[in-house]
């Protein structure tokens, strides 16, 4: 992890603040609010909770081929 926190215990992986495996972002971390993460964490701590499975984005559908029409021609 790239990030500074006084309250990150690297011998545990735990948070001394939220007395808690350390997620940042998560809600009561001193970086909620002013960091930006590539998966919510909320989506982090439910996985680390066991949870649902983190995902950020759902999985895109390929296009129905029936439903697609060529563009008309115009000549």
């Amino acid at each position: 992890m790239s990030f500074s926190c006084p309250h990150f215990n690297p011998a545990g992986n735990r948070c001394e603040r939220l007395r808690a495996r350390c997620v940042p972002g998560r809600r009561g971390c001193v970086l909620a609010g002013n960091s930006v993460f590539a998966v919510p964490p909320e989506l982090r701590v439910a996985a680390a909770e066991g949870g649902a499975p983190a995902r950020s984005r759902p999985v895109p559908r390929k296009p129905n081929r029936k439903q697609f029409r060529p563009p008309a021609d115009s000549g």
